[in-house]
């Protein structure tokens, strides 16, 4: 049976039969903005973290409306119920909020009279493993991250960026892709955070970079653990480099031709996180 589900219009479904409209702005433009939690020990983690930045992502689109937190909250923890999940298994929480139907065939949005409609707003609950695994990226000859963009700023439906850099990346063997910004500033992966570890100091690109500001490493950040940084794609063999995003944490071995001489222990940095 597939564990997997969701929510929509007030109904739980598997996911594969959840049905989004043709017309929909979220599936025609990309118009919509979507955050991904971890589900742990049964419980959806920073929680009020990640429902925080899915409010500030929908006033830089300028949806202009404010989301029942406590709305969600209830929709989330009816989900993990259903989701079933043993004492060691992981899930994760993908809430969805499309801009809604695109009725008169044009890009134009009303964000004068714009209101909160639960039919725009679909939940989805997975079954999931953490990924610990070392990878192996390439930097990104094609696309540069856009420092000036609100898009850079907000976790949107649309990640065709990520995509081609992704098929690039696979094209020449390599797991994945760091993305460097308009002025070849060290910026972020395609779905994740960069964290470098340098003369025993970790360093982050800094927000002005144009990275997405992650959960995870708003959290490191936080309790002081790292320091953002003006980083420059010119790595040293005895850096450590990681990936890392709600779901997973990986070590970079190779950028480019370049192969990292330390080997980490992601999984134990990761679980200090969630001490």
């Amino acid at each position: 049976m597939n564990r997997n589900i969701g929510w929509k219009d007030n109904k739980w479904e598997e996911i594969n039969k959840i049905n989004i409209s043709i017309i929909d702005r979220g599936l025609k433009f990309g118009d919509g903005v979507f955050e991904t939690i971890l589900i742990r020990n049964k419980k959806a983690i920073l929680l009020k973290e990640h429902l925080q930045r899915f409010e500030n992502n929908l006033h830089l689109l300028n949806y202009n409306f404010q989301i029942n937190n406590q709305f969600l909250e209830k929709i989330i923890n009816k989900g993990i119920d259903k989701l079933n999940l043993n004492s060691n298994e992981y899930g994760s929480i993908r809430i969805n909020y499309s801009r809604g139907l695109n009725i008169e065939r044009s890009l134009k949005v009303n964000t004068v009279n714009n209101v909160f409609n639960p039919k725009n707003l679909w939940i989805e609950f997975y079954l999931i493993e953490i990924d610990f695994n070392q990878i192996n990226v390439q930097i990104s000859e094609t696309e540069k991250r856009n420092e000036f963009s609100l898009l850079s700023k907000c976790k949107t439906f649309n990640y065709a960026q990520s995509i081609q850099t992704l098929i690039e990346a696979n094209k020449k063997n390599f797991n994945d892709s760091i993305l460097l910004n308009t002025q070849n500033e060290l910026c972020c992966g395609t779905t994740f955070n960069i964290l470098l570890k340098r003369n025993n100091q970790w360093l982050t690109p800094r927000k002005e970079s144009g990275c997405l500001q992650g959960i995870m490493r708003s959290k490191l950040l936080d309790l002081k653990l790292i320091k953002e940084a003006y980083l420059i794609p010119d790595f040293n063999k005895d850096d450590i480099l990681i990936a890392i995003n709600s779901l997973s944490c990986r070590q970079i071995k190779i950028v480019n031709d370049l192969q990292f001489d330390l080997d980490f222990n992601t999984k134990y940095f990761w679980d200090l996180l969630y001490k």
